[in-house]
């Protein structure tokens, strides 16, 4: 027999499975390798003593029941803790959550108050209608073709329409519509309203569907803003915010929808070529 036959046989052999026939060969091996002999004691005393310690923990007798008791009140109270741990890693991890969100809402209002500023500053150049002396619909007709959504002139409750011209906020191509309104106190200036009408496909801009509207202000103007779909409008004017709530429930209560367009053969004479 070889060492390496006797490795493969060795836990077979202690475990006294062997006949006396094949014990003889086993122990012939190890009379002259000094090497295996020292292997096979080893793993015999390893043997014997998981076999004493199993006879003893079958042997000890039952814990009292109070020690068994406050080692269950143990197990119990290491649990709750364990809870009380990831509970507070979940309430951190809120925390985390709602820190990140606020921040995201501290920052996301940057991006309406650029175009709050930006048609405020444009409505300020009061530049020349390049279409005035129009009817809603006519106005409309004039628009269309020029920009690549669809432009709609609401009809404002107590407000002349009074031009409409191709304009911008900040990156985006704009309809620009003017209105004028006159205040309830007599001998007051007219108020100027405009109106930019932009493309929001990819919904960037913070603006709620009518009746809400979002009202902020910007160089001495107050700014509202609202949508209809995936087109965003944005009304400048120095009316009061109240003024303005107001002007817009009413244009939702009495059906103020834009208009549909007309053909061109009706559209109205553009500016440059009025007499």
């Amino acid at each position: 027999m070889t060492c390496q036959e006797l490795d493969s046989i060795l836990y077979p052999y202690l475990d006294g499975e062997f006949q006396p026939d094949e014990r003889l060969e086993v122990e012939a091996h190890l009379t002259g390798c000094a090497e295996c002999a020292r292997r096979v004691n080893e793993e015999a005393r390893m043997l014997q003593s998981l076999r004493r310690a199993a006879r003893q923990a079958m042997e000890t007798p039952r814990a009292p029941d109070a020690l068994r008791a406050r080692i269950h009140g143990g197990i119990r109270q290491e649990q709750r803790q364990v809870q009380q741990t990831l509970w507070l890693r979940a309430s951190a991890a809120a925390l985390v959550m709602m820190t990140a969100g606020g921040a995201w809402m501290a920052l996301r209002p940057e991006r309406e108050h650029r175009f709050m500023e930006d048609a405020a500053r444009r409505h300020a150049k009061k530049l020349p209608a390049e279409i005035a002396g129009a009817s809603h619909e006519n106005v409309e007709a004039w628009f269309d073709g020029k920009l690549d959504h669809r432009v709609s002139v609401p009809r404002l409750p107590n407000a002349k329409l009074s031009g409409a011209r191709i304009s911008n906020v900040t990156d985006r191509p704009a309809a620009y519509i003017s209105y004028e309104r006159n205040t309830e106190k007599e001998g007051s200036p007219t108020k100027r309203i405009g109106l930019f009408v932009f493309d929001d496909a990819h919904r960037e801009v913070q603006a709620p569907p009518l009746p809400s509207v979002q009202v902020g202000s910007s160089l001495g103007y107050n700014v509202a803003m609202w949508r209809e779909g995936e087109v965003v409008y944005e009304l400048v004017t120095d009316l009061d915010e109240t003024d303005i709530r107001r002007m817009l429930a009413e244009q939702g209560a009495t059906g103020g929808k834009p208009s549909r367009p007309v053909s061109p053969d009706v559209a109205a004479m553009p500016v440059s070529l009025q007499p």
